[in-house]
């Protein structure tokens, strides 16, 4: 669908009928489609586009999340303690 060259109407009539079509086609000839893509124009459809799409290139080096230092030496050493109940028992 050509982004707003078209018309509103055909805009609507494009997206109330893109889910059927896609349906029917799943039903009709047992494909399952697990990718969708909506381009402006068919100029970017390239075989090498197509390609990247369907097999993108996996980050070899996939960082770990690195745990940020807390605060050093401004609150002192970290304290346990315990809280007592009723009667003086320890929990």
């Amino acid at each position: 669908m050509p982004g707003y060259t078209c018309s509103i109407k055909e805009r609507m009539l494009y997206s109330s009928c893109k889910n059927r079509l896609l349906d029917e086609v799943e039903r009709d000839y047992q494909l399952e489609v697990t990718k969708k893509m909506e381009i402006d124009s068919g100029d970017g459809l390239t075989e090498d586009f197509l390609y990247e799409e369907m097999h993108p290139m996996e980050h070899t080096l996939k960082q770990a999340f690195a745990k940020p230092r807390g605060p050093g030496g401004k609150r002192g050493n970290k304290r346990l303690i315990k809280e007592t109940g009723e009667n003086g028992e320890e929990n």
